[in-house]
């Protein structure tokens, strides 16, 4: 009886001897367990010494995907073929209305029958003054004939411009004669005193130039043998240039 006491003691005292060492056994594995780290539980997963049960109770560590190679492009020519666009079809532009030639005006008929008479080459410019009618006309090649009044010699008064052919002399200018001033004077020639071609007299009166005869001139003689022009007609005369130029003066009576 007392040795099934005993016994019976050791029985109930296996319990706790079995609990000790159980634990014993879990802080064994907890410590190698922290000492092998990750690579041990890797180590565990390859061998599988755990047994699947114990397997299938831990999640594996997520293996990395390896990044896939970009591959190297390949470069490969192309023929490009550049297409131009179709032109739109062009507005066309307006045709210029051409100007109207001006024709020059023939040689008046009064002109040619002194070319005829005279001689004169009519493709170079000369100079008519018809005393019957106080005109001179200007021919230039290639340009209308101009007209331009005039005042010749007063025979009432014993002056005359004597008809003459020859050619246009040298610039006089501004002149004084018989009290009065002129200016654009050209030489012509020599007939009881020099006879030239001028603009109409004047006077100076406070610095103003007071032109007599302005109403003869076209009209009828009244100067001492020279040829009086309007004062904006011998500006034009002289930038003409008339020197050299062939120049006829018609007798007043010509029948």
């Amino acid at each position: 009886m007392k040795q099934f006491r005993k016994q019976s003691g050791f029985l109930r005292g296996a319990p706790v001897v079995a609990v000790a060492a159980l634990a014993l056994l879990l802080l064994l594995t907890v410590t190698v367990w922290a000492a092998w780290g990750t690579g041990a539980y890797a180590r565990v997963l390859r061998l599988g010494s755990l047994g699947g049960t114990f397997q299938a109770g831990l999640t594996a560590t997520p293996t990395k995907t390896p990044r896939p190679v970009t591959p190297e492009v390949t470069q490969v020519p192309v023929k490009l073929m550049i297409v131009a666009p179709r032109p739109a079809a062009a507005t066309p532009l307006p045709t210029a209305t051409p100007e109207p030639v001006t024709t020059p005006k023939p040689m008046p008929d009064r002109l040619e029958e002194v070319v005829r008479q005279y001689g004169i080459d009519p493709s170079r410019r000369f100079v008519v003054v018809e005393t019957a009618t106080q005109q001179m006309f200007i021919w230039d090649p290639g340009k209308p004939a101009r007209e331009i009044p005039v005042s010749t010699g007063d025979e009432s008064r014993g002056y005359r411009t004597p008809a003459w052919y020859g050619l246009v002399g040298k610039y006089v200018g501004t002149f004084q004669a018989h009290g009065v001033y002129a200016d654009e004077g050209w030489y012509l020639f020599e007939d009881g005193g020099s006879i030239l071609i001028h603009s109409a007299p004047y006077k100076l009166v406070d610095g103003v130039k007071v032109y007599e005869d302005m109403e003869a001139l076209g009209s009828y003689p009244a100067s001492r043998g020279c040829i009086r022009l309007r004062p904006e007609d011998a500006r034009w005369f002289t930038e003409w240039n008339p020197q050299g130029v062939p120049m006829v003066i018609l007798p007043r009576n010509t029948g």
